[in-house]
């Protein structure tokens, strides 16, 4: 038996609109992510040198603050402000020591109100003194800076062990971080920046104590290191390139 006929019209199927595929935005939006993470890495990293650099300057300028401090006592120095006192020692030994190619020349020196000491002192002031001869003292926050006797003077610094390995852990981290966000794109893991971490630190440490310590001039102690350490990215980022 047949099915009647009818008038009802067949009804067309739904009519699908095509969707765009979600991975195109993210595909978009990829290269933008990487160009801003590689630029944080480069600001942060560059900021973290800098940083290291204005320690570097504060210590040298730290070094040398006793030599345009008034002398404790005179009528211009504020109450509470640093000062230099002068003392009077007498020496109480002389040492030299030869090593290779470099002789060191030590003096003890006897105070009345601490122990006696002994220091590192240039050849000039050192020939100038035999034991029981007085040599003058110059203090700065109760440490002895300076020794002098007859226009010879000498320096006595104390080694910034401590603010060297800060300020070169700052350089060191922030040229790795620098040199990785160069480049990101080509850099397929921090293995190599990271295993040159440890010679940055090392030569910082080293440049800095010894830049600190001779008291060169401004120009000429920021200049040296700035170009030894612009070198150094320059062959952290040459060794990483062909890495």
């Amino acid at each position: 038996m047949s099915e009647p006929p009818t008038d009802r019209v067949p009804t067309p199927p739904p009519r699908q609109t095509a969707s765009r595929p979600r991975h195109h935005t993210r595909r978009s939006t990829a290269p933008v992510a990487r160009i801003v993470a590689q630029a944080l890495l480069v600001v942060v990293g560059l900021s973290t040198v800098a940083l290291g650099f204005s320690w570097f300057v504060d210590a040298y300028d730290e070094a040398l603050a006793y030599r345009v401090a008034p002398v404790c006592g005179a009528p211009a120095t504020a109450p509470g402000a640093d000062c230099t006192g002068h003392e009077t020692g007498r020496v109480t030994g002389r040492r030299t020591d030869s090593n290779g190619d470099s002789t060191t020349y030590d003096l003890t020196v006897s105070r009345e109100t601490v122990p006696a000491a002994t220091y590192s002192v240039t050849e000039g002031l050192y020939e100038s003194l035999e034991n029981g001869v007085n040599v003058d003292l110059t203090l700065w926050r109760g440490r002895v800076v300076e020794l002098s006797h007859q226009g010879h003077r000498s320096a006595v610094q104390s080694t910034p062990w401590l603010t060297a390995l800060k300020l070169a852990l700052l350089v060191g981290t922030g040229t790795v971080l620098a040199v990785y966000g160069l480049l990101l794109r080509r850099l397929a893991s921090w293995a190599l920046p990271v295993a040159v971490l440890p010679f940055l630190i090392l030569f910082t440490v080293i440049g800095s104590i010894t830049l600190i310590t001779a008291q060169w001039p401004f120009a000429l102690t920021l200049a040296i290191p700035l170009i030894g350490w612009l070198l150094l990215a320059a062959i952290t980022t040459t060794m990483s390139w062909d890495y």
